[in-house]
């Protein structure tokens, strides 16, 4: 009898012995994202948390009555570890780093601290290679405190999902973790990171503005050093020179055309020379949606490959000024021809440097028209 009660407690309590220590779900603080600045010789580090109970209802399409509160914890120290230390000593439950899906810097980071902070987090396997990178140029509490429509969380926002969000409506690329370690250290090579901006003007909810989080330009550093900022519209030549691109709007206001433009397409040929000099062609596939004046075919053409062509150059042109290679034209001529000039002919460019741009509009389906 007693080897049978012995071996009922057995099985009764072999269970439950491999579930001691875990913490459940609300017993942690899960970071969702990180935010990092460098004022008067101190990292400042901001932790972003969610509520995972309010993100289980959303999930379940409830609405809450109320936008969820945003926890957003502040630490500061001379160092990176002590500022993270110094908000983990304030914490009244186990901070859990694993679901970290996004990180906003700022300007002071970028510009000298930017390699210490990647050598943190490679040593401290912090971040996971998919985490995605913004830049901050304004207040960065106000940006990662920015919840969704309806009162959602900020999961819910382009900063959680920029790929979804951005793949019908904007030209600027997005760039993971991943992507800024591989490419730091580069000799050549320009990366783009987007800036984050807080639009207050284009909804409201009731008779407020609602504020919202969108990407109004980017930063550019060069071999480890940042080289300046445009915004939106400088940066329009990349709605022809990126891969990313699916889907474009765009409009001839006097002549009132509207066309959509899907998955354009570019390729890049360095030309021999005494220089190196680079030859863009472009592929504009197009449906015109709207043409209320009935301009013919053939000027729609004509006006959107003008527009293409101006936007290109105008976006290198204002790389030429804060030295640097919006469109990465160097590191091609490195990596397929770099027995024909040596590395400073190729870090030289200049507006000679293009040798001509191709535009190819491709009308593929037209409504609202005259031939």
């Amino acid at each position: 009898m007693r080897k049978i009660m012995i071996i009922a407690l057995c099985l009764f309590v072999a269970p439950l012995s491999g579930c001691w220590g875990i913490k459940e779900i609300q017993d942690q603080v899960y970071i969702a994202a990180l935010g990092i600045d460098f004022q008067e010789g101190k990292y400042i580090i901001f932790f972003q948390a969610l509520s995972f109970a309010n993100i289980a209802k959303q999930e379940g399409n409830a609405l809450l009555p109320e936008a969820p509160p945003v926890l957003l914890g502040k630490g500061t120290g001379e160092t990176i570890d002590e500022a993270f230390d110094d908000i983990q000593k304030a914490s009244f439950s186990p901070l859990f780093f694993g679901q970290i899906s996004s990180i906003y810097i700022t300007p002071s980071i970028l510009e000298k601290h930017l390699g210490e902070f990647l050598d943190y987090a490679g040593r401290t396997e912090l971040i996971r290679y998919n985490t995605w990178i913004f830049g901050v140029k304004e207040n960065l509490r106000q940006a990662m405190t920015v919840n969704g429509f309806f009162n959602k969380s900020p999961i819910y926002t382009l900063v959680f999902d920029p790929k979804e969000v951005l793949a019908n409506n904007s030209f600027i690329p997005v760039i993971t973790y991943q992507n800024l370690i591989q490419r730091y250290k580069e000799p050549f090579g320009t990366i783009l990171i987007p800036t984050l901006h807080v639009n207050e003007k284009t909804w409201k909810e009731g008779k407020k503005p609602k504020k919202i989080v969108d990407i109004n330009g980017g930063f550019f550093l060069t071999n480890k050093q940042i080289k300046g900022w445009m915004n939106s519209e400088e940066l329009k030549g990349l709605n022809w020179v990126n891969r990313d691109v699916k889907k474009l709007y765009l409009s001839s206001g006097a002549n009132k055309v509207s066309v959509q433009v899907t998955q354009p397409s570019f390729h890049i040929d360095v030309v021999s020379g005494s220089f190196p000099r680079y030859r863009i062609t472009v592929d504009v596939p197009m449906t015109i949606e709207e043409n209320y004046k009935h301009v013919s075919v053939g000027k729609v053409k004509k006006i959107l490959e003008h527009q293409v062509k101006e936007e290109v150059k105008n976006t290198f042109k204002k790389g030429l000024e804060m030295n640097t290679d919006p469109y990465n034209l160097a590191e091609k001529a490195y990596r397929f021809s770099n027995d024909d000039w040596d590395i400073h002919e190729l870090k030289e460019l200049s507006l000679e440097s293009i040798d001509k741009i191709d535009v190819n509009i491709i009308v593929e389906h037209t409504r609202n028209y005259k031939k």
